[in-house]
C-alpha cells in the first residue's frame, strides 16, 4: 500500500470520527488534514425510478435524470437539490431501469452544520446502501445474493445487493419507532432498554420471565413484519431483477446483532439463507458498525480516484500550490517579494469573483428549472385556447345557419300561417323531450329538414321525439342516421306536412 493513504470518517449527528488505512480502524479525537468521509442520514434521500429505452442511454442523462426528479418526484422546484442515479440493466428488457436519488441542499447542511465545524471539509458523502459494495471490492464477501439489514436509532433500511451489485432499497422500522410503537400498545420502555434486550435477551424466548410474554410477543411481530418485508422486497427484485434466492442475510444494529434472530428467522422461512451480522472485517469492532462500512466504502473512492454517487456540498477545494495560479506564485515569490502581494491581491479578489459566479450559477439554475416547468405550463394554455377558438367557430356557423332559417320564415310570415303554426309546433317538441336544434332548413312549402342534438345519456329522446312528430299529424317523418360526435348524437331529421 502506498504511503500516506489514509481517510478520516465523522458520524453526521454523533460526530464520533475514526481514520481507516485499508485495514486499520482507529477511534480520533481530534481532526486531521485528512481526506474525509461521511453519509448522509437515509430519510433524507428522495429515491425514484423510471425506465428508458437502452438506445437512449448514452443521451443527456443528467439533464433528463434532473427533470424527472422534479415533475415526476415531487421536488420543488425553488429548492436546490444534489442529485445522483446508478443505471440498471433489466435482462430480457429492451427498457434500462434509472434509479435517481436526491437531497435538498438546505437539508445537508443542516444536518452537517456541527460536522463541518469540526472538519470543515467533506470529501465525500455517501449514501448509505451503497457502502456495502466495499465488501466485494475488498474480497471480504464473495458476490452473491445478499440482503443487508440496517437498524439504527432513527434510521433502518433494506439493501439489496445480486451478485455484488446493488439493485434496491427500501425503509424499515428503526428503533425509536420500534420503542413508539410498544409504548401505543402500553409497553413502557425507553431506547436505551430496547437496545439492551435486543442484545441480550432479543428473539430466545426463554431468556424471557413469564411476566414479559407480552413484551416478546409485541417484539415477534415487529421483527416478523420485518422479515415479511425482506420477503416481499425479495418477490418484487425476483420479477425485475431476476433474483432467484436470498443466499445471506446480514442484520446489525448500531451496536450489534440481535439476539436469537438467527433461530427466529429459519423458523420464519429462510431455511436456505445464512444470516450473519455486519461484523465482517478482519479487525473487530463492538459499534457503529455502519460507519466503519461506510469508512471502508470512502477509503476505496479515495484510492480509486471516483466520485460516483458523491453528492458532497463541502468539498475541499485544490491545494493553491497545485494550481497553475499557484505556480506562477512560487516563480513570482522567487523573482520579487512585491509582485507576489500584487499577485496575492489579485488572486484574492479572483476568489471573491468565484464566490459571486457560483452564486449567480446557482440562481441561474434555479431560475432555468422554473422556466422549464413555466414553458410547459404556457403550452397547455395554448392548447386549450386553440380549442376553445375552434369550438367559437362551430358555434358561430349553427348561429348562422339558424338565422338563415329563421330569415326565411320571417320572409313566409304573412303568406301563409300554416308555416308559423308548423314550425311553433317542432318547437313545442323540441322543449318537451329537451332537444337542440343546431341548424333549421326550409325546403319549400311544405318540408323542413331539422339537425337535432342530444347528450350521450339521452339518445332515446330523438327517437320519441320522431314517434311524436308522425303522431302530431305530420307526414313522411324520416332520419337517415343517428351518429355520436364527441359524446354527443346528432341526428338530421326530414319533415313534410300537407
Amino acid at each position: 500500500m502506498a504511503e500516506n493513504q489514509l481517510i478520516q470518517y465523522i458520524h453526521p449527528a454523533e460526530l464520533s470520527m475514526l481514520s481507516y488505512d485499508g485495514s486499520h480502524f482507529e477511534n480520533l479525537n481530534t481532526k486531521k488534514n485528512l481526506y474525509t468521509v461521511s453519509r448522509v442520514l437515509y430519510d433524507d434521500i428522495v429515491v425514484y425510478s423510471f425506465k428508458i429505452p437502452k438506445a437512449n442511454i448514452n443521451d443527456d442523462l443528467n439533464s433528463l435524470v434532473e427533470i424527472k426528479m422534479y415533475e415526476e418526484a415531487g421536488l420543488e422546484v425553488n429548492k436546490l437539490y444534489k442529485i445522483t442515479y446508478t443505471v440498471k440493466e433489466l435482462d430480457f428488457d429492451e427498457m434500462s431501469l434509472i434509479e435517481a436519488f436526491a437531497i435538498e441542499t438546505d437539508t445537508i447542511k443542516e444536518v452537517f452544520q456541527k460536522a463541518i465545524k469540526k472538519v470543515k471539509y467533506i470529501d465525500f458523502l455517501a449514501l448509505p446502501f451503497f457502502a456495502y459494495k466495499t465488501f466485494y471490492t475488498n474480497k471480504i464477501l464473495t458476490p452473491k445474493n445478499d440482503v443487508f439489514v440496517y437498524v439504527g436509532d432513527d434510521e433502518a433500511f433494506l439493501s439489496f445487493y445480486k451478485d455484488g451489485s446493488y439493485i434496491s432499497t427500501k425503509s424499515i422500522l428503526s428503533l425509536n419507532e420500534i420503542v413508539k410503537k410498544l409504548n401505543a400498545q402500553d409497553i413502557e420502555i425507553d431506547l436505551e432498554k430496547l437496545k439492551e434486550i435486543l442484545l441480550d435477551k432479543g428473539l430466545k424466548q426463554e431468556l424471557y420471565e413469564k411476566t414479559d410474554s407480552e413484551f416478546f410477543i409485541s417484539l415477534e411481530s415487529i421483527f416478523s413484519d420485518i422479515l415479511t418485508k425482506i420477503n416481499n422486497v425479495a418477490m418484487h427484485n425476483r420479477s425485475v431483477f431476476d433474483f432467484d434466492n436470498i443466499d445471506r442475510i446480514f442484520f446489525s444494529t448500531r451496536d450489534g446483532r440481535v439476539k436469537g434472530l438467527k433461530e427466529f428467522a429459519i423458523n420464519f422461512g429462510f431455511k436456505d439463507a445464512e444470516i450473519l451480522d455486519f461484523n465482517l472485517f478482519r479487525e473487530k469492532h463492538t459499534d457503529d458498525f455502519l460507519g466503519h462500512i461506510v469508512a471502508s466504502y470512502g477509503f476505496d473512492k479515495y484510492t480509486q480516484k471516483s466520485n460516483v454517487q458523491n453528492i458532497t456540498i463541502f468539498k475541499k477545494p485544490p491545494s493553491f500550490l497545485t494550481t497553475h495560479t499557484g505556480k506562477l506564485a512560487i516563480w513570482i515569490v522567487g523573482f520579487s517579494a512585491i509582485l507576489s502581494a500584487v499577485f496575492i491581491y489579485f488572486y484574492i479578489f479572483a476568489q471573491n469573483l468565484q464566490n459571486q459566479k457560483d452564486i449567480l450559477e446557482e440562481k441561474y439554475q434555479v431560475i432555468q428549472k422554473r422556466a422549464k416547468l413555466y414553458k410547459k405550463e404556457i403550452r397547455a394554455e395554448i392548447n386549450q385556447i386553440i380549442a376553445v377558438q375552434k369550438e367559437i367557430k362551430k358555434q358561430d356557423l349553427v348561429y348562422e345557419n339558424i338565422k338563415a332559417s329563421v330569415s326565411k320564415l320571417e320572409n313566409m310570415r304573412g303568406k301563409d300561417n300554416r308555416y308559423i303554426s308548423f314550425l311553433a309546433s317542432i318547437n313545442s317538441l323540441l322543449r318537451k323531450y329537451r332537444l337542440k336544434a343546431r341548424s333549421i332548413e326550409q325546403k319549400g312549402r311544405t318540408k323542413m329538414t331539422i339537425e337535432v342534438v342530444s347528450s350521450y345519456n339521452n339518445r332515446d329522446k330523438i327517437a320519441k321525439f320522431l314517434k311524436a312528430l308522425v303522431k302530431y299529424g305530420f307526414t313522411n317523418v324520416k332520419t337517415d342516421e343517428i351518429k355520436l360526435d364527441k359524446k354527443q348524437y346528432i341526428s338530421k331529421i326530414e319533415i313534410e306536412h300537407e
